[in-house]
C-alpha cells in the first residue's frame, strides 16, 4: 500500500470507533473536603537523674515532626502523629559545660471534621509547627514561681516569691533558711514548660465515576462503590 492509499484508508475509517462504542466511563479522584486544625500542646520536660540541673536554656527545638496515622469516620477524620522535643542548655556545673535533653515520639491526635467524610474513603494529612516557646517559669529576682501550687514543693525545696524570698537581698542573710534554700535553687532548675502549636490539614478523597462522550461528560453525586 502506498502513501496515496494509506491516507484514502484513514480518510475513510476516522471517527468508526467512537460511533462503535458510545459513551465511555472513567474513574477519576475528587476531594471531598479539606479543613486545617491547630492543636497547642504544653509539655512539661524534665532533665533525667543522670544529666546535670539546668542553670540557663539555650534553644528549645521540635524536630522528625510526621503523621503516623489517618483514619477517616463518619464527617470526620482522626489525625496521628508523633515529634520530638530538644533543648540545648548551660548546665549547673563550675565549668557550665552545654548538654541537650530529649523527649522522643511524643505523640499527638487531632479530630478534623469534614462533611461527608464516611468510612473507607481515602484521606491525607499533614503537619507544620506554627509556633515553639518555653517556660522555666521564673521571675526577674530568679524565684521559681508555681501557679499551681502555693506551698512548699517538697520534691524540689522551692518557695513561691510571695513568701520571705520576695526580696532578693534577704537572701543573704544566713539566719534565714527560707531564703538560703530559695538562694540555692533560684539559678538551677530540672524542668521546664515547652509550647508548641501544630497547624494540621486533612483532606478527604474519593473515587467517582466520570461518563464521557454524547458532548459531554456527567458527574454522578455518589462516590463509586
Amino acid at each position: 500500500m502506498d502513501d496515496k492509499d494509506q491516507r484514502a484508508y484513514i480518510n475513510n475509517n476516522q471517527c468508526v470507533l467512537g460511533a462503535e462504542t458510545g459513551p465511555q466511563s472513567i474513574v477519576v479522584r475528587q476531594i471531598i473536603g479539606e479543613r486545617e486544625r491547630q492543636k497547642v500542646l504544653d509539655i512539661e520536660v524534665v532533665v533525667p537523674d543522670p544529666k546535670p540541673s539546668i542553670e540557663q536554656i539555650v534553644d528549645v527545638f521540635v524536630k522528625d515532626v510526621e503523621v503516623c496515622n489517618v483514619e477517616v469516620i463518619t464527617d470526620k477524620v482522626i489525625v496521628r502523629g508523633e515529634f520530638e522535643i530538644k533543648a540545648i542548655y548551660v548546665a549547673a556545673l563550675p565549668d557550665q559545660p552545654v548538654h541537650a535533653v530529649e523527649i522522643r515520639h511524643f505523640r499527638f491526635t487531632q479530630d478534623i471534621e469534614i462533611p461527608g467524610a464516611r468510612r473507607g474513603m481515602d484521606a491525607d494529612a499533614s503537619v507544620i509547627v506554627e509556633f515553639v516557646d518555653y517556660d522555666t517559669d521564673e521571675d526577674d529576682c530568679g524565684c521559681k514561681k508555681h501557679h499551681h501550687h502555693h506551698h512548699r514543693d517538697e520534691r524540689h525545696h522551692h518557695y513561691d516569691c510571695d513568701d520571705d524570698c520576695n526580696d532578693y537581698s534577704d537572701c543573704d542573710n544566713d539566719d534565714n533558711d527560707n531564703c538560703n534554700d530559695h538562694h540555692h535553687h533560684h539559678h538551677y532548675f530540672r524542668d521546664f514548660m515547652v509550647s508548641v502549636v501544630l497547624k494540621i490539614t486533612a483532606k478527604v478523597m474519593a473515587d467517582r465515576e466520570v461518563m464521557l462522550g454524547g458532548g459531554g461528560y456527567t458527574l454522578p453525586s455518589t462516590p463509586k462503590g
